[in-house]
């Protein structure tokens, strides 16, 4: 966690301290600039006015001039800068193919924009649909291998660094598969065999196989950025991360430490410049200070570590808005199909009926914190579909136990589960309900990266997950339920499929080769169906990314009720929030 620098004050006022003047944001704010015209009159010299005329009608003109002054004063043509202020923590660097951290992710999207980007329908922002954004359009080869981009021309880099083409492209994805220093993504373009730069506007970009998901994986996000190749060249790769050059909206002004980073308006954004002018992201590391700060007017948009009850609350009084966006992050139990007694489906679905989803979910995240899931595949995801998930029924679950010959029930030994985020209440709480029906759990409390070893040495039956990726079908149930990824500590295996399923691998395999869209969401929606019937997996909670808005100051186009869908923890188009000038 980052501290506070000795010079700002996070307390009562959220006020910070630049040398020795004591400013809030929202004075900067009210930054004026007033215009003169100075006015040059030039007399033509006749011969017939001579000096005494000349004095008397210049002193006439300036006693009529002091007059006009006074009863009628000289507007003033005065500019208020639209500035937007945002509490969040300090992130660690700007290069946007660096970092996994929340508050990273958030920011880059103000500097940099992908090849496709997030769909806007129907007034909404979908994570399941791509458009053109850096590219204008696209064709992919009869075999699916071979996908050619044509560049939007006239795109414009931060800084003076000229006009985005295809060599920006192929830098900046090549800097990831070559595994430069610190490259976090590079796996998700792994399926890349080689890109060619065919003239300034098309690149080609030929890949080892057919991949569905191809399009996704360019989007304006995590590895899909496109960063300036002149820019990066010049300050060297290590140095991109406080020197970053994009095509967004905005573009990086200037870095005060452990207070603030600011970003101005990008006058040359291709979409058109943003109504803001400034944003200034403020280093606030404690939710408390965030709060307090909106609550005095300091901040117009906050972003929380982890948004709790009382902390809603609090929001609600003080008038501010929720935006909640999906798909968030989903908590769900994996069971294992291998490990006795839940080899036995109707073990399996005994344990899923004994669990009350809907206690959890209003005891853990009430009111807008969480939703009860409808599919391991979440909405929000190319393919996703609502499931009847098994209900909460506890006669039915001792007469499934009593039919699989275990009418006493059955004692679960040594159950590992972290300490860290929503892992142990949920387990406390599903130990509680558990025993209500006979299945006894000792739970065993581990640190996470314990927990994460020993999920993948198979030593629990059933494994409390969440995770977040790329919103698509194939990528989400091929991670969670591909026989292929199933963990094996003999083979090195640390795969994630802790069920050990195999029944959607034929699914998952014709959905890679299916080009067509709709006939490849309907193998995922099958595959759904399969996870149900067989008992394998149980969501338990949606829980939705959630920042504060101060709606009398910023207005965003979208419903704050799922209006967007996004996977960098902020707004997908920070250039269409506007600053609302109250009356002062």
């Amino acid at each position: 966690m980052v501290s506070p620098m000795p010079a700002r004050q996070t307390a009562s006022g959220a006020v910070f301290r630049t040398s020795q003047v004591r400013y809030t944001p929202r004075d900067m704010e009210r930054v004026q600039s007033q215009t003169s015209r100075d006015s040059e009159d030039v007399f033509e010299e006749r011969s017939i006015m001579d000096t005494r005329t000349w004095l008397r009608l210049a002193s006439a003109f300036l006693v009529g001039c002091v007059i006009l002054s006074v009863l009628h004063p000289a507007p003033t043509s005065a500019y208020e800068k639209r500035l937007l202020n945002i509490a969040d923590k300090e992130p660690e660097t700007l290069d946007p193919h660096r970092s996994i951290y929340g508050q990273t992710q958030s920011i880059v999207r103000l500097m940099f924009r992908g090849l496709t980007k997030f769909a806007i329908k129907d007034g909404r922002v979908t994570t399941a649909e791509v458009e053109p954004d850096l590219a204008e359009s696209w064709t992919v080869s009869d075999d699916g291998r071979v996908w050619t981009f044509k560049l939007r021309k006239g795109v414009q880099f931060h800084k003076g660094f000229g006009e985005f083409t295809a060599e920006d492209v192929q830098y900046s994805f090549e800097r990831q598969l070559q595994r430069k220093k610190g490259m976090r993504f590079a796996k998700n373009l792994d399926v890349i065999s080689r890109i060619n730069v065919l003239d300034p506007y098309t690149v080609a970009m030929t890949l080892k196989r057919f991949d569905p998901v191809f399009p996704l994986r360019l989007v304006g996000y995590q590895q899909g950025y496109i960063i300036s190749k002149k820019a990066a060249e010049k300050v060297g790769h290590a140095k991109v991360g406080w020197n970053p050059v994009g095509t967004g909206p905005f573009y990086f002004h200037r870095h005060q430490p452990r207070e603030k980073i600011i970003f101005r308006a990008f006058k040359k954004y291709h979409a058109g410049r943003p109504q803001i002018d400034e944003i200034h992201w403020f280093d606030v590391p404690e939710d408390s200070d965030k709060l307090r700060g909106m609550e005095e007017g300091s901040f117009d948009i906050v972003r929380f570590v982890l948004a709790t009850t009382d902390v809603i609350a609090k929001a609600r009084r003080i008038g501010a808005v929720l935006d909640k966006r999906g798909p968030g992050g989903q908590y769900r139990f994996y069971v294992n199909v291998t490990k006795p007694p839940f080899d036995d489906v109707r073990i399996r679905r005994a344990f899923m009926h004994a669990i009350d989803r809907q206690a959890i979910v209003e005891t853990l995240w009430p009111g807008d914190l969480g939703e009860i899931a409808t599919s391991p595949l979440p909405l929000g995801y190319f393919g996703h579909t609502p499931l009847a998930l098994p209900a909460y029924h506890p006669e039915r679950v001792k007469q499934l136990l009593a039919e699989a010959g275990y009418p006493n029930g059955f004692r679960i030994k040594n159950y590992y589960i972290t300490k860290s985020y929503g892992y142990p209440k949920i387990m406390q709480l599903v130990k509680k309900q558990l025993k209500k029906v006979g299945i006894q759990v000792e739970l065993d409390f581990v640190n996470h990266p314990a927990y994460h070893k020993n999920i993948r040495q198979n030593l629990n039956p059933v494994v409390l997950y969440g995770g977040t990726v790329l919103p698509d079908g194939d990528v989400m149930l091929s991670l969670f339920f591909h026989s292929a990824r199933a963990p094996n500590p003999a083979t090195g295996n640390t795969g994630t499929n802790f069920g050990h399923y195999s029944g959607i691998d034929n699914l998952l395999e014709e959905a890679r080769r299916t080009q067509d869209r709709a006939a490849r969401k309907q193998l995922y929606v099958e595959a759904q169906n399969r996870i149900l019937r067989d008992a394998v997996a149980l969501p338990i909670v949606d829980i939705p990314n959630i920042s504060l808005r101060n709606p009398k100051r910023v207005r965003s186009p979208f419903d704050s009720d799922y209006g967007e869908f996004a996977l960098h923890y902020f707004y997908n188009y920070p250039e269409m929030l506007q600053i609302i000038h109250e009356e002062r």
